[in-house]
């Protein structure tokens, strides 16, 4: 069985085609075509003072960490509470449910009611 290949091409062929030219040249020229500005400070404006390495090292680096070491100090805390183990090899809850009774289903068993005082599907007014 032969096949026969058609002279036309795709139209989502010829998009993706063209998209991979146009990308990268606009990625270029926007490059080559920005220009720093040449303005000059106006009168009434005062000239900042120039800032210091340690200040630099404060503000975009020592700042940021920290808040980082916060968020994770919050997260991590209550879990070390409660004793959990933070390594991966720890063995994995098998069942855990949110919002439960805190003594699992013999709690449940406890308070079971009659079948009339559930409501459910059986529920009337």
């Amino acid at each position: 069985m032969t096949s026969t290949t058609s002279s036309q091409t795709s139209p989502a062929r010829v998009l993706r085609s063209s998209l991979r030219l146009l990308v990268p040249a606009v990625v270029v020229g926007s490059v080559l075509l920005g220009a720093p500005a040449l303005a000059d400070v106006p009168e009434g404006w005062s000239d900042p003072d120039p800032v210091s390495a340690m200040d630099f090292l404060l503000v975009l680096i020592l700042l940021p960490l920290g808040a980082a070491a916060l968020v994770a100090l919050l997260f991590y805390a209550p879990i070390l509470a409660r004793g959990e183990k933070l390594s991966t090899r720890s063995t994995p809850v098998e069942d855990q449910w949110l919002g439960g009774p805190r003594g699992g289903r013999a709690e449940l068993e406890q308070s079971k009611a009659p079948a009339e005082e559930t409501g459910g599907a059986s529920g009337s007014w």
